[in-house]
């Protein structure tokens, strides 16, 4: 198996390191946590560990962006992009916020909140915060704010959960959703619902002009300047509302450089403070050097293999051929090539960040079995053989040749096909695949994100999730309703384990690895930390 193992890397093409060798220098020893709950130690840094800062300096931040957005100012674009919600969190408050070391929701803009009913969210807000344009906060810029949200966003997560806003009095406002669930609390700490208010985006020339020109909201930071192509500027913001709060950076500047070893030896050369968004594998090969910092973490997203269930015409349909495929595989050489070592394999369907995971699997179940892999496939009336296609974003080759690998060893034949991310969207909907590699973000129990097979919640009608028509049935929609609805914690955990022990009884999907964030930064800096699905905070960072 060793062999086996070793043959599936190589061929991937995939950097693997030796983590028991990766310390050195001066760098402080972290670690990076495996699915099973395991630690691999690496001399990496984890973010959201450190104090926070106290001091203010005229000083600059770089920031090393792997592309430019398009736009900042998401919601009126009807979009998420990374590269906005990033410099965004900068520049806009939300009613709530999630602190990620301890995994609660604190308040923010909001100083109270409560659910009146399932569905409706009230909020009472602090009454001494400013808004960017000096006017008090009310209840109305809220208002504004989530309906903008609900108008341009009406077919993305961010809009389509919400039926409104309505402002009780000055300082209160409730919030109604589609349907119950109390992570929609958490939802609502997302930058996508930075408030705003309708004066001052009209003041930046409208809501297609603000996306370009933000000086709306009020954040740590305020809208500079956009140099095209070529960077973004941010000055600390002198009257911000949270005397609590110091900014040690007085501007931030924002860089695009596609190129990942151009951007961490920017951070060697002192042209750049933090690079982002690096590939995992390409970090872990600076986890010993003297020049930089390196952080490597994972952020609640699971890569999962789904099969093609919906098409009955598809190989996939078959439990017996969904089973051999899942013994076939070698989850740990897959999790090693997925992670570079970091991580361990997936012994849930849940992450490990779930408040509700529990390992399902034990190590030994993951082993792989290419004789019992070779009699399901009999049984399903492929004993000579089966072709299938694997469908999976680019940067999703080095695994799916490692499976392409491993499926040989049973007498399957995979292709496998990654296109460029729009032809992939359009095939992950459309289903014109047998296998597809794709990450899910569970540990936030809203409709989109717990099971995203659900049909009854997300979209009307079947196969329109992403990954195509997969299969659901109703006793699956209900039991994924009640979890998303559910508040008692112990009732959480029970439904979670019974929809893990439903996925694993009849494989509606393989568990892979947790997915895993990146990035170098320079030595002297403090104070990496993360906002939602990973990403790093800005305006905490300091030396």
């Amino acid at each position: 198996m060793k062999l086996k193992k070793l043959t599936a890397i190589v061929l991937a093409g995939a950097m693997t390191i030796s983590l028991a060798a990766c310390g050195g220098g001066d760098k402080s020893s972290g670690t990076a946590t495996g699915s099973t709950g395991a630690t691999a130690t690496a001399s990496f840094l984890q973010p959201n560990t450190d104090a926070a800062n106290t001091e203010e300096t005229d000083e600059t931040l770089t920031i090393g962006l792997s592309s430019e957005p398009s736009t900042l100012f998401g919601i009126a674009a009807g979009k998420t992009e990374n590269e906005d919600q990033i410099i965004r969190s900068a520049l806009t408050e939300t009613l709530v916020k999630k602190n990620y070391a301890t995994g609660e929701i604190e308040p923010n803009l909001a100083s109270e909140w409560e659910w009146v009913d399932g569905t409706h969210l009230k909020f009472t807000l602090r009454d001494d915060v400013t808004m960017g344009d000096g006017t008090p906060l009310v209840a109305d810029d809220v208002v504004y704010t989530f309906n903008v949200c609900k108008e341009y966003c009406a077919t993305s997560d961010v809009g389509k959960y919400l039926v409104g806003a309505v402002a009780d009095d000055e300082h209160t406002v409730t919030i109604e959703f589609t349907t119950e669930a109390p992570d929609f609390l958490t939802m609502v700490s997302w930058t996508d619902y930075g408030i705003v208010t309708e004066d001052e985006v009209n003041a930046a020339g409208g809501l297609e002009a603000a996306q370009t020109n933000p000086v709306v909201g009020n954040g740590p930071y305020k809208f500079v300047e956009w140099k095209n192509g070529q960077s973004i500027t941010l000055e600390r913001n002198e009257d911000y509302w949270n005397t609590d709060y110091a900014g040690y950076y007085k501007t931030i500047v924002f860089t695009f450089t596609s190129d990942a070893a151009a951007r961490e030896m920017a951070v060697e050369s002192g042209d750049a403070d933090v690079a982002v968004d690096m590939p995992v594998s390409q970090a872990a090969t600076y986890a010993s050097s003297d020049a930089v910092n390196t952080t490597i973490y994972s952020f609640g997203q699971e890569t999962h293999l789904w099969y093609n269930m919906g098409d009955d015409s598809r190989a996939t349909a078959d439990a017996n051929v969904r089973a051999a495929i899942d013994k076939a595989l070698d989850f740990d050489a897959i999790a090693q090539v997925g992670t570079s070592g970091t991580a361990d394999a997936s012994l849930s369907y849940w992450d490990t960040s779930c408040e509700f995971y529990q390992a399902n699997y034990t190590k030994e179940e993951r082993d792989v079995d290419v004789d019992a892999a070779k009699e399901l496939l009999a049984e399903a009336g492929y004993e000579d053989g089966l072709e299938i296609t694997a469908l999976g974003l680019q940067d999703n080759t080095p695994v799916l040749t490692v499976m392409q690998a491993n499926l040989a060893e049973a007498g399957i034949t995979l292709t496998i096909d990654t296109p460029d991310t729009a032809q992939f969207v359009e095939a992950a909907f459309g289903g014109d695949y047998d296998l597809i590699c794709v990450g899910d973000t569970p540990a936030t129990r809203i409709p989109p994100n717990v099971m995203p097979f659900l049909q009854t919640l997300n979209v009307e009608g079947p196969g329109m999730v992403i990954g195509g028509p997969k299969w659901t049935s109703d006793e699956f929609d209900s039991k994924i309703t009640a979890l998303i609805t559910e508040s008692d914690a112990d009732k959480v955990v029970e439904l979670a384990t019974e929809l893990d022990e439903m996925v694993k009884a009849d494989t509606i999907c393989s568990n892979l690895y947790p997915e895993m964030k990146a990035a170098v930064y320079a030595k002297d800096l403090k104070g990496y930390n993360t906002i939602e699905r990973g990403f790093i905070d800005v305006t905490t960072l300091y030396k």
